[in-house]
């Protein structure tokens, strides 16, 4: 678990895209636990998102609304990374089931033809 000064350095990194998929599961599993955390990631947002809207010249002005949609489609990431670890272990669980057992079989067989001492 995250403390809030390691999730503080977060924001940022958060707000800009850059936080690796482990990060990114730390970040938002403190974010919904600290409510202060939450209040700062909020404020941040505001500022970058606003700024970055004057800059281009459009505006969405419903940023908290903004934000949570960024939370959600980072969850469904966070959630994505997960389901492919799963998968990837049990494929890789299976692989090697098939090939131990296509080992023993291939032993049996040579052991019923005399093969074996």
């Amino acid at each position: 678990m995250l403390t809030c000064k390691e999730a503080e350095k977060m924001v940022m990194p958060y707000i800009d895209e850059e936080l690796g998929e482990e990060e990114l599961d730390e970040f938002l599993e403190h974010i919904e636990e600290c409510s202060l955390c939450r209040e700062e990631l909020e404020i941040y947002y505001t500022v970058s998102v606003g700024l970055r809207q004057l800059d281009s010249g459009t505006g969405v002005y419903d940023i908290a609304g903004a934000l949570e949609e960024s939370m959600n489609l980072a969850w469904l990431k966070v959630r994505a990374v997960r389901l492919r670890r799963v998968i990837c272990y049990a494929v890789g669980t299976l692989c090697a089931t098939g090939v131990l057992t296509a080992m023993v079989l291939q032993l049996r067989i040579w052991w019923q033809a005399g093969l074996l001492g």
